[in-house]
């Protein structure tokens, strides 16, 4: 079984990628993996919010129809004002996700699957821990990321700014991939960039 990881920038298309690639590459014999998925599970089960509580306060988590879940708003402004705070979020985290993967991987290969596409948002900011054989890094220009965060997101900029400050310049993590997907354009221009990926290094 073949394992590729998608990273790159916040807002830079990362998701949209890897959709492409598990619709384009073995439909039916390629799973994903989603860090960002794996998160918000993990911020919901009582063994985590306990934990939220315990660094960030009660005002770390809600109280919803009988279930405690963590504030997502309040942990985002706690951890992109303080690189302190974002590291003990990071140390909650971080664990616990990579023994996700690995469990999936590990899986997947059992069941026969060709390719595994774990999508990574931080695979360099924690320190290229995750094997596999290719690297793809979806990368944009920080005014298209700004823009995105801004429409979609409904960030300010000053938000934005600490949240592109908290990650790798995208120009590192471009000199250290694999292969690079330039998403500045329209989505037609992504999937030519996609399909191209696939014919280069996918072989049945």
């Amino acid at each position: 079984m073949k394992s590729w990881i998608i990273t790159g920038g916040v807002a830079c298309g990362k998701s949209l990628v890897t959709e492409l690639l598990a619709t384009h590459l073995l439909k039916d014999r390629s799973r994903v993996f989603s860090s960002d998925g794996t998160v918000q599970e993990l911020l919901d089960t009582p063994e985590i919010t306990t934990q939220l509580v315990r660094h960030f306060g009660e005002s770390a988590v809600v109280h919803q129809q009988g279930r405690i879940l963590a504030s997502r708003e309040v942990l985002r402004a706690e951890v992109f004002a303080d690189p302190e705070r974002r590291k003990i979020l990071e140390q909650i985290l971080h664990p616990r996700v990579l023994k996700s993967l690995e469990q999936a991987r590990e899986a997947q290969a059992e069941m026969g699957v060709n390719l595994f596409l774990a999508e990574v948002p931080l695979h360099y900011e924690i320190g290229s821990t995750v094997s596999a054989d290719l690297i793809i890094v979806v990368a944009s220009s920080p005014e298209v990321q700004k823009r995105r965060m801004m429409d979609r997101r409904g960030l300010d900029e000053s938000m934005i700014e600490k949240m592109l400050r908290a990650q790798w310049p995208i120009e590192a993590k471009v000199e250290r991939a694999d292969v690079v997907i330039w998403n500045d354009g329209d989505r037609s221009a992504l999937e030519a960039q996609v399909l191209t990926l696939v014919r280069q290094h996918w072989q049945a």
